[in-house]
């Protein structure tokens, strides 16, 4: 059965949420609003208040790492991809055929913990949206 997804990228935040996306450009963006409202939100909660601080690297800096630990990161996946692994590794087809609808709708919104997918995420290769940060060494 040859089927054809309406988006082609899959963002999986990280609590499990899914969006999808026909641009790589759109999920791009959709990640770094997601990080500088949370980054607002920490700089509001942490109480920086001088504007130097607030556009200073070393803030934003911590703040971005104390979120990589805790929370982990945005990945987004081929939606393709995606879809040929839940065929070849869910178990129950009720659930599979479920899960794959949802993939190929145009609005895209499950949890992947619900479903407990976060199991087989791991054999399933991101698409690398992280950009090169810092000085080159």
């Amino acid at each position: 059965m040859n089927i054809v997804p309406y988006n082609e990228y899959l963002l999986v935040m990280p609590n499990g949420d899914t969006k999808g996306f026909d641009d790589l450009e759109l999920a791009k963006a959709y990640i770094n609003i997601y990080y500088e409202r949370v980054i607002d939100h920490k700089i509001d909660k942490d109480d920086y208040n001088d504007a130097t601080e607030i556009g200073a690297e070393e803030p934003r800096r911590n703040i971005c790492t104390q979120l990589g630990v805790a929370e982990g990161r945005c990945e987004v996946y081929s939606i393709d991809n995606f879809i040929e692994v839940i065929r070849n590794n869910l178990v129950f087809d009720d659930e599979r055929e479920e899960i794959i609808s949802k993939l190929l709708a145009k609005e895209i919104s499950f949890n992947v913990y619900d479903y407990n997918l976060d199991t087989i995420l791991v054999d399933i290769e991101s698409i690398d949206m992280m950009e090169p940060y810092g000085d080159a060494d």
